[in-house]
């Protein structure tokens, strides 16, 4: 482990190169990627509702899609993206929980199937 990664179970962070490795492999991830990440880890446990984390990437002034709710559509994208990358490590990834027009959560603690 670098001097500067924060280990959280399987994941490590490297904020100095926005970098991210699951279960000691390379996640390849954006910027943007990697702030949502981030902060659901930073979160761990806790829920961040999708406005929060759109504003994390975008910026609280910018107005996505069409409707006073289109920033869910753009959060939710990441999410799934996030998602398919870290399946594509380990095909049982499951840490991040959604509920569903609300937030999402970085899971604590080990995995479980429910």
């Amino acid at each position: 482990m670098h001097e500067d990664d924060q280990g959280r179970g399987p994941l490590q962070l490297y904020p100095d190169r926005r970098w991210a490795s699951w279960k000691g492999r390379e996640v390849s991830l954006t910027l943007c990627e990697y702030a949502i990440v981030e902060q659901l880890a930073e979160q761990q446990g806790r829920d961040l509702k999708y406005r929060s984390l759109h504003d994390l990437v975008r910026g609280s002034s910018f107005s996505a899609d069409t409707g006073s709710d289109g920033y869910q559509t753009n959060v939710r994208a990441f999410i799934k993206r996030l998602r398919r990358k870290f399946c594509d490590i380990d095909p049982n990834f499951n840490a991040i929980k959604n509920y569903p027009r609300y937030s999402y959560r970085w899971r604590s603690g080990p995995k479980t199937n429910k």
